[in-house]
């Protein structure tokens, strides 16, 4: 007899959509047929649950990792939904500080606890409180490897059925690209009721396309202009407290815009719907630069992803270096340059998706994910990379078979997207020029790098964090003057790595630090002390 501990979240069956209680539910019942493994591993959606027999403890995410749900490690298992806030921290992890502050997040399972874990997307967890043991079952998986031929209406087949025709009233994320002008479509196509709302600065290109979009589908529409005096009200006090905890251990930076919007629409949906960026959908990075062995590989990732803080000695290297290859453990194959992708789909993107997701969970707005559907995950999952880079299947399936009829218009809209026509989609790009444009992807697009004086970010740090408009002048202990009581405690717990890093730091320049290193430092002078000693 299975009995659901909790479930949080929401997945879809025979075209039905499930949420919280009624998700809760719809689970125990199918629960009384089947056991967890095959329940769970058929469910389309974004959750995490924890499922109870005699003896033992189910539990785990989705298939794309939508939500975070974390344990206590044996012999005190235990599952914790926000560990920063449970108050009975123990045991933490040096080698995963150091993580933390290179990267924004800790890789594969691990946090900065070295007794608490994360739990992995597409794994079924089981705690045996007879055997005193955690085993793990995977459900999904991306591998990335098919050189499979795939037909366009196949794809094309999957997004006419990815709306619920029980969804209820939502708000769509309109930016002017093509994953939400897809939704927009399928929203429409379905009949379902929507409204829509674009955010950014009012310089951003999208904003006209965005207007246009909204004028010719004859949709309600709002616009959320931000600057430096409409941002920073939204991000003092227990407000601005609240946006940094929804970026839990600060492992990155929640996004600013999500942030206000969720304030905004607090009360007025319990929807929005996103199409939102990702790795697996966008195309192979590494189709112009192959990576041939294991050291290239992690070199790339340390080079695009490992530059939140200053490296500070080659005993911190060698830290990424170990962690980094544990979290590669379970690669089996060597197509180096897949894995690439692989390693940001499985550690960096889902850990960002959640941190979005959570600035409007906050305020009881749950995020619909179409295009995480596991149908399209599956699919592109088992297409050639030829079909895939430069989104070519993706693209193709849209236009010829999404946007024809009444929706036709959706494709002579003009886009900042350069692939969004069929001329362009077959321009051939010498691979020099692939080169100099993935260099620059991973400069500009893979971090959000600090020395860009006009995001809102940066305005909103100057004038509410630091309350200094000199501030990236200063040297970060200046800026931090808690940071040598925090180093002196990193000492007092033999963290001695963190400890020696910080003390290096210290001396170190703000605007040397990636925008999301300043935060992470930020969150160690204000609640290390806290967590450190509960």
């Amino acid at each position: 007899m299975y009995k659901v501990k909790f479930f949080t979240g929401y997945f879809i069956i025979d075209n039905l959509i499930f949420k919280d209680q009624a998700a809760s539910a719809k689970l125990e019942l199918l629960l009384q047929d089947s056991n967890p493994y095959q329940v769970i591993s058929d469910l389309n959606g974004s959750f995490r649950f924890a499922i109870n027999s005699e003896s033992k403890t189910y539990f785990g995410i989705d298939h794309f990792g939508g939500y975070s749900l974390f344990y206590r490690d044996l012999p005190n298992f235990e599952l914790l939904l926000a560990p920063s806030k449970e108050g009975k921290l123990s045991k933490l992890s040096d080698e995963n500080i150091l993580c933390l502050l290179a990267s924004g997040f800790c890789y594969g399972d691990k946090t900065i606890y070295s007794d608490i874990k994360e739990c992995l997307p597409g794994n079924l967890y089981t705690y045996d409180s007879i055997q005193k043991n955690i085993t793990r079952q995977e459900w999904f998986s991306i591998d990335l490897q098919s050189s499979k031929v795939r037909d366009k209406s196949d794809l094309s087949d999957i997004f006419l059925s990815l709306i619920p025709k029980n969804f209820s009233t939502s708000i769509l994320a309109l930016t002017g690209g093509i994953d939400s002008r897809l939704i927009l479509s399928l929203f429409r196509k379905n009949k379902t009721s929507f409204s829509s709302l674009t955010y950014g600065s009012q310089d951003n290109p999208d904003t006209k396309i965005v207007n246009q979009i909204a004028d010719q589908s004859q949709i309600k529409h709002q616009m959320f202009y931000f600057d430096r005096m409409n941002l920073a009200p939204y991000f003092t006090g227990s407000k601005l407290k609240n946006f940094l905890d929804s970026g839990f251990l600060a492992r990155s930076l929640p996004f600013e815009s999500d942030w206000l919007v969720s304030n905004s629409l607090k009360g007025s949906t319990q929807w929005l719907t996103t199409g939102f960026t990702s790795f697996w959908l966008r195309p192979p990075y590494q189709d112009s630069l192959p990576i041939k062995n294991q050291e290239q590989l992690i070199n790339k990732i340390i080079h695009s992803q490992c530059n939140q803080s200053l490296i500070s000695s080659p005993k911190f290297k060698d830290i990424l270096l170990a962690n980094i290859k544990s979290s590669m453990s379970h690669f089996k194959d060597q197509a180096y340059d897949s894995n690439y992708d692989r390693w940001n789909i499985e550690n960096r993107q889902h850990k960002y998706i959640i941190n979005t997701s959570n600035n409007y969970r906050f305020n009881n707005i749950e995020v619909f994910m179409p295009l995480f559907d596991r149908r399209i995950m599956e699919f592109l999952n088992n297409t050639c990379r030829q079909q895939r880079a430069e989104q070519k299947i993706f693209m193709e399936a849209i236009i010829s078979n999404i946007f024809t009829g009444n929706e036709s218009y959706l494709k002579d809209i003009p886009s900042t997207n350069p692939k969004f026509t069929n001329q362009l989609l077959q321009r051939k790009v010498k691979a020099s020029k692939w080169k100099n444009r993935l260099l620059k992807l991973d400069k500009n697009n893979l971090n959000r790098i600090f020395r860009r004086p006009n995001t809102s970010m940066y305005q909103i740090i100057q004038s509410v964090l630091l309350q200094s408009p000199d501030y990236l002048s200063k040297n970060i202990e200046d800026a931090f003057p808690k940071i040598n009581s925090t180093i002196s405690l990193l000492y007092d717990l033999n963290l001695t790595n963190s400890a020696n890093h910080l003390k290096w730091l210290k001396k170190k320049k703000v605007v040397q630090l990636n925008l999301l290193g300043i935060e992470i430092i930020a969150f160690l002078v204000e609640n290390f002390h806290y967590l450190a000693r509960a």
